[in-house]
């Protein structure tokens, strides 16, 4: 069983490699649409039902109808997050808990981490209304989880991360890209925040704390073809190496002739 991050732009066969993985294989869709560009290259295991799918498509934020001007106004409270987690969270248990179940894949890691954090802030702002549906006195309604707060998120991504291990299922964290923002130099000569022209993997930012392997997939435009470099690995004779044809079989290949199994 492994732990494994894939991260990189979109449409950089992320999934692709995702689901190259042991079979049966369970396929948990949060951004939609990835899952059916990928899955004709394995035709055959979706037939035969060694891979499964899921969708777990984010709730609509519903705004309140103002029938004066016949529009809906933008609401901050959120609605349908927590649900949303804890029926995710309901059946992500019970892969884990099935024998038959291989590997599970989560697409995106990105937007779970969202979903959780979220699904907490709904816990918060719901102790703030009445049984009515009315915001209690001298409450100022929450919009955003304090600094602190995000423990709470971060500990629940843990637990699905080492529940995978307690369970020896291979689970795969299919991850966004986006911008990466460190001290940049500023025409001036001063040092600001900014963006440095640099690309790294969304969310859940200490996944390499808990993840076996974490790799960054590419388009080659020049070949025509995926690549997938590795960043960070428990085997640190992995880091580094690229491979021309991303594939769990290739990796763990690999692994296990740099750790003399094979």
């Amino acid at each position: 069983m492994s732990i494994i991050g894939i991260w990189g732009e979109d449409k950089s066969c992320k999934t692709t490699l995702a689901l190259t993985f042991p079979k049966p294989l369970i396929f948990m869709e949060f951004d939609i649409g990835g899952f059916d560009r990928a899955i004709y290259r394995f035709q055959k295991d979706f037939d035969t039902k060694l891979i499964r799918y899921e969708a777990y498509p984010m709730p609509i934020q519903i705004g309140k109808f103002d029938p004066a001007t016949l529009t809906v106004k933008p609401s901050k409270i959120i609605v349908g997050m927590k649900e949303l987690f804890y029926h995710w969270l309901t059946r992500y248990i019970k892969h884990l808990e099935n024998p038959e179940v291989a590997s599970i894949v989560i697409d995106t890691a990105t937007l779970l981490y969202s979903i959780t954090c979220d699904s907490y802030l709904q816990e918060k702002q719901e102790i703030q209304f009445d049984l009515n549906g009315n915001l209690l006195p001298n409450e100022k309604l929450r919009t955003q989880l304090l600094q602190v707060e995000y423990r709470e998120p971060n500990n629940r991504m843990r637990g699905i991360i080492y529940n995978a291990k307690v369970y020896k299922k291979h689970l795969v964290l299919v991850h966004h890209a986006r911008d990466e923002y460190g001290p940049v130099r500023q025409k001036d000569g001063t040092v600001a925040q900014g963006a440095t022209g640099k690309r790294e993997r969304a969310g859940f930012a200490t996944l390499g704390d808990s993840a076996d392997v974490i790799v960054h997939t590419y388009w080659d435009n020049k070949e025509q073809k995926p690549y997938c470099k590795v960043e960070l690995a428990e085997v640190k004779a992995l880091e580094g190496m690229v491979f021309r044809e991303p594939s769990y079989e290739i990796i763990d290949r690999t692994i296990k002739m740099l750790k003399g199994i094979i």
